[in-house]
């Protein structure tokens, strides 16, 4: 009796919690400023049509070399000259990549789960990091940031983060079920809702993007439908910090609309699309929220990439879109270039 009371008492807590932080966040999401169009506009600069489809994960090195996943969760080099896929074989299938100074990381799927660091140009394994003790049935890593000492990854049909130490090979599974993990809206496409075979509305799962500050200090992260969370990373660290203090660090940072993109700047100027509308959003430090572009064909997004400067631009964006290729039941990938402001 003792021990279902405890439950019972806990089940309250987590519960007045949960309904905090969504009153919460709603009251900031009512007080956000509307998006205002850029006094000067991002272009299109160019389009690249793929060779063959993409899924998404579509991530950058410093370098610029593009990346995404095929249908079977295989890395794939994108080669933007003549659009061909150069598959990195060897490796497990992949649920989500990422890139960072060191290189290309992964997370596999099943049971015995892992984070794989990998070569970007041969797909050798460089180390690996298991994930069993921290997955339960079903788990699915969808997001996935990484710097020099931790790795952080969210589990999607199980909300909960993970943080890993990575010198200690140490992960730790927190704040599971928090409600800024879950989507609590139906995704919207072009000015519809996203729908199943039999009318049902769809989601777009939860957490799918995430992003991390240049300071190393803040995690982005939100699922399709938002809105927006800001958490210290201190926060998920730091063993000492209680799983109060954690859920009271989650920040509702900004309402957004349904998004097929997330991506950050070097001065930490977040870039997102609008698939509802076919938008080009930024949201700076000064949490100005600007449209740089309008497009019906920013709708077909699937993620984005930002890339080095060039001699068309001193900023650009990478955005994979996907659409119904011609005469065919067949999707087609390609890469539109974006000119930033």
């Amino acid at each position: 009796m003792q021990f279902m009371t405890m439950r019972f008492s806990r089940l309250i807590s987590s519960c007045f919690l949960g309904a905090c932080a969504l009153l919460t966040g709603a009251t900031q999401a009512h007080a956000d400023r509307p998006w205002q169009d850029a006094p000067v506009p991002a272009r299109f600069i160019s389009d690249h049509p793929l060779s063959s489809p993409v899924e998404g994960s579509l991530t950058a090195l410093p370098s610029g070399t593009l990346y995404s996943l095929d249908s079977h969760g295989t890395p794939q080099r994108i080669d933007l000259v003549d659009g061909q896929l150069y598959p990195l074989s060897g490796l497990p299938p992949l649920t989500t990549l990422t890139a960072n100074n060191q290189g290309l990381w992964g997370i596999t799927t099943g049971s015995s789960a892992e984070l794989l660091s990998f070569a970007p140009s041969s797909g050798t394994i460089a180390s690996r990091f298991p994930l069993k003790s921290v997955s339960h049935s079903g788990s699915r890593f969808s997001a996935l940031q990484v710097t020099d000492q931790h790795a952080y990854l969210v589990d999607d049909p199980n909300p909960a983060f993970v943080v890993i130490d990575l010198d200690k090979k140490q992960p730790r599974r927190l704040l599971e079920g928090s409600p800024s993990l879950s989507s609590h809206s139906p995704l919207r496409r072009d000015g519809k809702e996203v729908t199943t075979a039999d009318g049902t509305p769809r989601s777009g799962g939860n957490v799918r993007f995430m992003v991390m500050d240049h300071s190393r200090q803040w995690l982005f992260y939100q699922t399709p439908t938002g809105p927006l969370y800001r958490l210290a990373t201190a926060l998920v660290t730091d063993p000492s910090v209680s799983p109060i203090e954690q859920l009271e660090g989650m920040a509702n940072w900004r309402r957004t609309p349904s998004l097929g993109g997330l991506a950050i700047s070097k001065n930490d100027t977040l870039y997102m699309v609008d698939i509802d509308h076919g938008d080009l959003l930024a949201f700076g430090a000064d949490r100005i929220p600007l449209r740089l572009l309008h497009d019906p064909r920013l709708t077909h997004t699937r993620d984005i990439a930002l890339l080095p400067r060039s001699s068309r631009a001193n900023a650009r964006i990478a955005v994979l879109l996907e659409e119904n290729a011609p005469s065919s039941s067949q999707k087609a990938s390609h890469i539109a270039e974006i000119g930033l402001p």
